[in-house]
């Protein structure tokens, strides 16, 4: 069987990495194809450079919608909802990922809705990571009920050995010139609005306790976003900011650094960072929105409601009232339930189920 991916994220993701490679464990012929925005048929001419597959996975929509920074060219949607009706009619299956409902922070928009739904219609198969995320699905795009027999809930793997993790807590501490007494939360990734971490900030603020530190790493998703976040950090010497792009191999610099990983979501469908923080058997501070519930435990999270304004800063104290070392253990020795040969062996049984139609 060969199956293309679109867009290749394989260098910058290791989810499409990992999947990959387990496909091919179990004799699948993968490949994948850069898209760059400005190609006038970027679907079709993937296929014609990789050879025309069994089945065409996407995973992420936007290099193929998007006209810009904020909007959705209905004119680049059209052509590639176009391009994939083509492709069906040939007899390419169409497998859909949905990783995200929409593009984060900002509004909803009309058109990307009706590309979704127009990609859902084409699609041979839909794949989300849990329950919650079919059913927002279905919500999202005022689905028929009747229509999530299309979607298959297949978890998000783990990142054991996607990353380095040869850096003990101590070591990471000392290269981080953070004390080895100090009791460490930590956000680590993309800094933007909607993961809460200007919510992290305020809510860590109003905790006591000079052995505390909130640690946020990541790359800003604006300059005025990064501005906003050292301002309120400002305020508080415990806050320690290391605001750029962090490498693959310094990302275990920060989550072994941590005593637990918070991750507040305004706005949640998919989290690969719950998983990442798992893998590196860190406790998990996190609301119970999207799969976040419905992959953590309360055994290895502290879980708050998202609706709850006091939620978050709770959470916080909880964790540390909390043995947090026994929550990381417990997360890390759930890995076997998100490995990646049994997704990679659910995903290819989606495959053949699509021969069917």
């Amino acid at each position: 069987m060969r199956v293309l991916f679109l867009p290749d994220y394989t260098a910058a993701n290791a989810y499409q990495r990992e999947l990959a490679e387990g496909l091919r464990s179990l004799g699948v012929t993968v490949t994948a194809q850069p898209t760059a925005r400005r190609r006038l048929l970027p679907v079709l001419q993937a296929v014609r450079a990789q050879g025309r597959p069994d089945v065409l996975h996407v995973h992420w929509t936007e290099p193929y919608i998007s006209g810009g920074r904020s909007n959705v060219s209905r004119l680049k949607a059209t052509r590639t909802i176009t391009e994939l009706r083509l492709l069906h009619r040939l007899g390419v299956r169409i497998v859909w990922t949905v990783h995200d409902l929409s593009r984060h922070d900002r509004p909803v928009d009309p058109r990307e809705v009706r590309f979704n739904r127009e990609l859902f219609r084409v699609s041979a198969a839909v794949i989300v990571h849990c329950e919650a995320a079919r059913d927002a699905l279905l919500a999202a795009l005022e689905l028929p009920a009747a229509m999530a027999r299309r979607v298959r809930i297949i978890p998000h793997g783990h990142y054991l050995h996607a990353y380095r993790d040869d850096v003990d807590r101590g070591a990471a501490r000392q290269r981080l010139a953070l004390s080895a007494d100090d009791r460490i939360l930590a956000f680590v990734g993309w800094v933007r609005p909607y993961k809460g971490v200007r919510e992290l900030v305020m809510a860590f603020r109003r905790l006591r306790g000079e052995d505390l530190r909130l640690l946020v790493a990541g790359q800003p998703g604006s300059d005025g976003f990064a501005g906003e976040i050292t301002d309120l950090a400002r305020a508080d010497p415990r806050i320690v900011l290391k605001l750029g792009f962090v490498p693959d191999d310094d990302l275990q610099l920060y989550l072994n650094a941590a005593d637990a990983v918070a991750l507040p979501y305004r706005e949640i469908f998919t989290s690969g960072s719950v998983l990442l923080a798992m893998t590196f058997g860190r406790a998990i501070i996190a609301p119970r929105r999207g799969c976040i519930g419905q992959t953590l435990d309360e055994a290895g999270a502290i879980l708050y409601e998202a609706g709850d304004p006091d939620g978050l800063p709770d959470a916080l104290r909880r964790a540390l009232e909390s043995d947090l070392e026994a929550m990381g253990a417990h997360n890390r020795a759930r890995l076997d339930e998100f490995g990646w040969e049994r997704i990679a062996a659910a995903t290819l049984e989606v495959y053949r189920s699509t021969e069917e139609r």
